[in-house]
């Protein structure tokens, strides 16, 4: 479906642009109900709820510990292609950045959405949200012009993938907390 010529050109730009929003929204969503939240935590307390999260995220993600994470296990339907040439897939990179209606295959989106409700500013969890978006983007790219078989190389390389992207993950996090 992805590789069909409708995601060149104008439509890939709509389906881009609808991930980078959706991302954004997403983060704007946890900002507003982390204002609530952070009210009765001092600071530490909240890094310590992040450092949590993020290390159960991490030990799932190196399949020590197994455990599921909330997602609506359904795709976007491809109704959404019913609102035309460019606000259908603008649609569906929206729900898809929004992270809400699609499968996750990795953890630290959590990760990060616990970082956004509890700690982050609101350029902070803009620049999260449009992260999230971005990543979506490329990995849609990358799948969609890789001259191979995407999916059999993802899956053999996905574990050292878990630890390379944890690790960055990690440094960028302990990077806004002493910036912070």
């Amino acid at each position: 479906m992805l590789s069909s010529p409708v995601w060149r050109g104008p439509p890939a730009l709509a389906f881009r642009a609808g991930l980078l929003l959706g991302g954004a929204l997403s983060a704007a969503v946890l900002l507003v109900v982390g204002s609530l939240l952070r009210v009765p935590l001092p600071w530490w307390a909240r890094w310590a709820l992040v450092a949590l999260a993020l290390l159960a995220v991490l030990l799932r993600e190196l399949r020590v510990l197994r455990f599921t994470l909330p997602e609506n296990r359904r795709l976007v339907p491809e109704s959404v292609f019913r609102l035309g040439r460019l606000l259908g897939p603008l649609q569906f990179g929206l729900e898809m950045g929004t992270g809400a209606r699609t499968y996750l295959p990795s953890g630290l989106p959590y990760a990060a959405a616990v970082a956004v409700l509890l700690t982050a500013s609101t350029s902070g969890a803009l620049a999260a949200g449009v992260g999230f978006g971005l990543g979506r983007a490329l990995m849609t790219t990358a799948a969609l012009r890789h001259p191979g078989d995407w999916h059999a190389l993802w899956g053999r390389w996905s574990a050292r993938l878990a630890v390379v992207l944890g690790c960055a993950f990690t440094v960028s996090l302990a990077g806004a907390f002493l910036a912070g």
